[in-house]
């Protein structure tokens, strides 16, 4: 029989024991789904928040995921597709004791937090602790992930703008898969683009118009431009 994880066993993937995801909206649910696809067995899941419909253009889930904490829905998707898998959902802000008890049980920790000063604190616990952190994130089209915060982030007011900024599934999914790399193959990756740039953009050519055969083999004449 052939074994769910064959097709990548030559990968040479490295899975971490445990996961901490800080954050289950549009890039914090991909991360979790696609890490637990890869075949993390322990993924604990934070987030205060309901499902709300504006969630559901860059999510998977059904009409009946509405007023549910994101992290029951989420944790119910991955039970659904990876039975074996143990989801720690709690409905709370990773802050805290409950920062301080991931510290100790996660070997990772994942924010996809839009609050610069819980990215600010996370950050600085991980480091005290030798814990590994990753930041992933996206404002427009333009995606981050990365292992570090930057010092001249704000950490003095509060801005969770995620309802207000521009939200679409393709830089969602892709800074989730970007994230889920560097945790499990690019580990020293980091990544700070606009998606609309990548890539090679298609070159508009002017092409002169060439003799054309007919049905019976003889050339038409190209036809020509008449001047103005």
């Amino acid at each position: 029989m052939t074994d769910l994880y064959d097709r990548q066993q030559q990968v040479g993937l490295t899975l971490p024991p445990s996961v901490t995801i800080a954050g289950i909206g549009g890039i914090g649910s991909w991360v979790a789904i696609l890490s637990a696809m890869s075949g993390v067995q322990n993924l604990y899941l934070f987030d205060p928040d309901v499902m709300e419909e504006s969630n559901r253009n860059r999510l998977p889930f059904c009409q009946s995921s509405l007023n549910r904490p994101k992290v029951e829905v989420v944790a119910e998707y991955i039970r659904a597709i990876r039975p074996d898998a143990i989801i720690v959902a709690i409905p709370e802000r990773l802050e805290g004791v409950l920062l301080d008890i991931q510290l100790s049980v996660s070997a990772v920790i994942i924010d996809c937090t839009d609050s610069p000063r819980a990215q600010f604190t996370i950050y600085n616990a991980c480091k005290e602790h030798g814990v590994r952190f990753i930041r992933a994130g996206y404002d427009g089209t333009r995606i981050t992930v990365t292992s570090v915060v930057t010092g001249w982030m704000r950490t003095d007011v509060e801005e969770e703008n995620y309802t207000v900024n521009p939200s679409w599934v393709v830089p969602a999914v892709t800074v989730a898969a970007l994230a889920v790399g560097k945790l499990e193959k690019f580990f020293d990756q980091e990544v700070s683009l606009d998606i609309s740039e990548i890539g090679i953009p298609v070159l508009q050519r002017n092409r002169r118009l060439t003799a054309r055969c007919t049905q019976t083999g003889t050339e038409t004449p190209t036809p020509t431009r008449r001047r103005r």
